[in-house]
């Protein structure tokens, strides 16, 4: 029996097809250019060949387009559930205010829950989320810019500096303005990270998103990364034994 798991991001929307225990079978990522609702109706003929017996959806997009998602959807006469931030879920409990906190960011601490540790989760996406979980219950966390966010931001805000070479591949002082930038941001987020690590030195550093492989080589404490946490938490949500 499969069942079909969907991530409707800012900026792509993901899908996976998964077996009875959870494994993935088919997969497949699309850009949706601010227009997930017409992509995925192009994509419900594909979604009614995998014929999953259920659709499980993570959407941070807003009412209107998953009304709109939805309608697509109901064609296909499959059931499908939208997830919602659940700060009493079975699996793991939540200080942080639900309506505040958004899905993709508790799908990802949801997928990384273990109740036998004390774990600091870091999301290396569009923006850097880093949370505290302590055994099973989360404890809140902090929110930053992304490296190319902050880049972007000090370009467009200041005349002096222009974009020009550079790359986020040192914490050490820069000796041009390139370099001052790419590793003074750099720097930021290397430090919050070692900063959490010294106020919780017993907790295991998760790390997931496309920047995880580039932040990790620049912090000295063992880093795991993992990832897919998104997906594993969209299935635990709705599987709580897995």
């Amino acid at each position: 029996m499969a069942n079909l798991w969907l991530d409707l991001g800012n900026t792509r929307l993901k899908y996976w097809l998964t077996d009875d225990i959870a494994q993935v079978i088919a997969h497949d990522a699309k850009q949706h250019l601010h227009a997930p609702a017409e992509l995925l109706m192009g994509l419900t003929d594909r979604f009614a060949q995998l014929d999953p017996s259920f659709i499980g959806i993570s959407s941070v997009l807003g009412e209107q387009i998953n009304t709109q998602v939805a309608e697509s959807l109901s064609s296909l006469s499959i059931p499908f559930e939208f997830v919602h931030v659940n700060a009493t879920h079975p699996l793991m409990t939540s200080d942080y205010e639900p309506s505040q906190l958004g899905v993709d960011r508790w799908l990802q601490l949801l997928g990384a829950v273990d109740a036998n540790k004390r774990q600091c989760v870091i999301g290396c996406g569009t923006a850097v989320t880093i949370d505290l979980v302590d055994h099973a219950h989360h404890l809140g966390g902090y929110i930053f810019p992304s490296i190319y966010l902050q880049r972007e931001a000090l370009f467009s805000g200041t005349k002096q500096i222009s974009i020009s070479n550079g790359t986020f591949d040192s914490i050490a002082q820069g000796i041009s303005t390139a370099d001052a930038v790419h590793r003074g941001i750099l720097l930021s987020i290397v430090g919050a990270v070692n900063e959490v690590h010294q106020r919780h030195p017993n907790y295991e550093i998760i790390m997931t998103g496309g920047d995880a492989a580039l932040l990790a080589q620049h912090i000295a404490q063992p880093i795991h990364i993992r990832d897919n946490l998104l997906l594993n938490g969209l299935i635990r949500f709705f599987n709580e034994s897995l």
